[in-house]
């Protein structure tokens, strides 16, 4: 297995993950954050931060890498504009997290603000999207490395 293929299939490794995360973030955690009380809140909260480095950080970072390497070590049968823009969609969303999700996350952090939850909620697909179409860049990319296997 070449370098190249090694880096691509790290990045779906990893972009499968994030796309795991992000679903069960959208679909669980982020809505039963309404469930929970004031007096728990700040704990509540405080631990969900402190899990953060594990579940998003550290992968999302990965993955931006993935995408960079991907730009130098393009496997030949992967056409160039395809990790182009699986490199794009992930640096929209990391400005995009860094810029709008955190920043609301802080003043949620603060206490337990139904109007931002709802925010929160009611946006958060978009970055649930994005990582998605990351995820499925990726797969794509796989399934011609693949495809080139059989010939």
């Amino acid at each position: 297995m070449r370098t190249s293929e090694v880096v691509l299939l790290a990045t779906l490794i990893v972009a499968m993950f994030n796309a795991g995360v992000i679903w069960l973030t959208q679909l669980v955690v982020y809505p039963v954050w309404a469930l929970v009380g004031e007096a728990e809140w700040s704990a509540y909260h405080d631990a969900h931060k402190r899990r953060l480095p594990g579940t998003a950080f550290v992968p999302h970072g990965l993955a931006l890498l993935g995408a960079l390497l991907l730009i130098v070590l393009r496997p030949a049968y992967v056409p160039g504009w395809a990790v182009w823009l699986a490199f794009a969609v992930e640096a929209v969303m990391l400005a995009a997290t860094a810029t709008y999700w955190a920043p609301l996350q802080i003043r949620l952090s603060r206490g337990n603000d139904p109007r931002l939850l709802r925010r929160l909620l009611a946006t958060h697909w978009i970055r649930a999207g994005l990582v998605t179409v990351f995820g499925a860049l990726l797969c794509w990319m796989v399934m011609l490395a693949l495809d080139q296997l059989g010939r």
